[in-house]
């Protein structure tokens, strides 16, 4: 059976809580920890008609006055124009500096609502109710906020604990199924880094393969978004998070571990473009390629990302991508937040449980750039791996279309990726059949489930 109590990310005067308990009752959770008036809910136009309103009531019935702010959805609108019309907003608000913001949404949303916090009046205290599985797994735990700039991903922002995380996992209930599976990216990343103390010595941890072989065992009902599989699943998530962070709060050293899958995924996403790649996807990709660049480095065995790959396939999750060009891929590397004048700092899978960080050119980064395109052969593996596991598209949030957390509708684009069996081929951003790619940047591109 899954825990029920909170997960402590122990940080000393900056400790907080992971809650696990319904959206309904955010208002009880928060005033347990602070003492109720004005609190600002900032959400996104996809997430607010779903859950505004729900959020907005729990707040009052636990005596909290809340301001309602509806930001426009999506990676591409993590700029800094939607940073500093957040920050202008909550001053016309007349908020100080006791003034809660609550975020209230998928990981954009955390990211930007956090930075603003972190900012405005040099730090207001701030909440999560992440809403996607992505943001319950990762983005909303752990203080990293803030936005991207037209140099890259994530270069503007700050450390800024939230005081609480208020993860419902009843949330994903109306989250879109390419969203859901976009958060298993993440799920996979946690597994392949998890550790655990010595019980013999427990200031000592050690590699554990217990979470990723769980997943391995359980993937079908994870697609299928078995409530008690997605309780256990977030869950374990959080606490290998929490204890990375308690451990390296600023990214000094262990904390740079969480990285792994993000120096190529970063990279995939700056080529193909904000908004054209879901993260979570980016980040399956990126840990494949990473872990292959670990066996031509001799430090890894070749079954490694193989199995690494096979999971992913079994979450239906792409693992590779054609058709970028190697030398835009190493240009957008220069930009990682990562780098120390000529070197990255990656993250090297050794085995599962076993990464470690090792500082290397952008250069260096080529052999896993052109592993993308042959790194898990093609997608009739996937299709047929898909279909003898039965591993169908998760259904807790079809009907629902773009809810909670997906990209609002637009036009459909050219990019299309191969899907596993149970799957239309869709495009990225709205889940429309489309067709193959044109000219994305880089020349013709298809991402590859296997």
């Amino acid at each position: 059976m899954t825990s029920t109590g909170a997960v402590q990310v122990d940080l000393g005067d900056r400790s907080y809580p992971i809650e696990f308990r319904p959206i309904k009752e955010i208002g009880a959770t928060l005033a347990g920890l602070h003492k109720p008036g004005k609190c600002v809910v900032v959400t996104n136009d996809v997430v607010g008609p779903l859950y505004g309103q729900i959020v907005q009531d729990s707040l009052r019935s636990a005596g909290w006055a809340p301001e309602y702010i509806e930001l426009e959805d999506g990676e591409a609108k993590k700029t800094t124009d939607t940073y500093i019309g957040l920050v202008n907003r909550l001053l016309e608000l007349q908020v100080d500096r006791k003034t809660p913001v609550v975020a209230v949404g998928g990981g954009v949303t955390t990211d930007i609502a956090g930075f603003a916090a972190a900012t405005t009046m040099r730090g207001l205290p701030f909440a999560n109710v992440p809403t996607t599985l992505l943001a319950q797994v990762d983005a909303s735990v752990g203080g990293k906020t803030g936005v991207n700039t037209s140099h890259g991903k994530n270069l503007l922002g700050a450390f800024w604990q939230p005081f609480l995380v208020h993860v419902a996992v009843d949330a994903l209930d109306t989250l879109s199924d390419p969203e859901y599976r976009c958060g298993l990216g993440e799920v996979v990343k946690h597994a392949v880094l998890e550790e655990k103390q010595d019980p013999s010595d427990p200031s000592k941890w050690v590699p554990s393969t217990e979470f990723f072989e769980w997943l391995e065992a359980n993937a079908e009902a994870i697609v299928a978004r078995d409530q008690e599989a997605l309780k256990h699943t977030v869950r374990r998530c959080c606490e290998i998070k929490a204890a990375v962070v308690s451990q390296d709060e600023r990214e000094s050293g262990k904390r740079a571990l969480l990285n792994l899958g993000h120096t190529v995924g970063h990279a995939v996403e700056a080529v193909v473009g904000y908004g054209g790649l879901r993260h979570g996807e980016a980040v399956a990709m990126g840990t494949v390629a990473e872990t292959h660049l670990a066996v031509l480095r001799g430090c890894c065995d070749a079954s490694v990302p193989e199995r690494i790959a096979s999971l992913l396939r079994k979450l239906q999750l792409p693992t590779g991508l054609e058709g970028l060009k190697t030398d835009d891929l190493v240009k957008a590397s220069f930009m990682d937040k990562k780098r120390e004048q000529a070197h990255i700092t990656v993250t090297m899978p050794h085995s599962i449980g076993d990464v470690r960080l090792v500082k290397i050119t952008p250069e260096e980064l080529i052999p896993a750039f052109e592993s993308l395109t042959t790194n898990a052969g093609s997608a009739d593996a996937a299709r047929e791996e898909d279909a003898s596991s039965k591993g169908g598209a998760g259904n807790g949030g079809a009907s629902n279309g773009e809810a909670n957390g997906a990209a609002p509708p637009s036009p459909p684009s050219a990019n299309s990726f191969a899907s596993g069996a149970h799957q239309n081929s869709e495009n990225f951003m709205t889940g429309r059949p489309t067709t193959r790619v044109h000219q994305p940047p880089g020349g013709a591109s298809s991402i590859i489930f296997g």
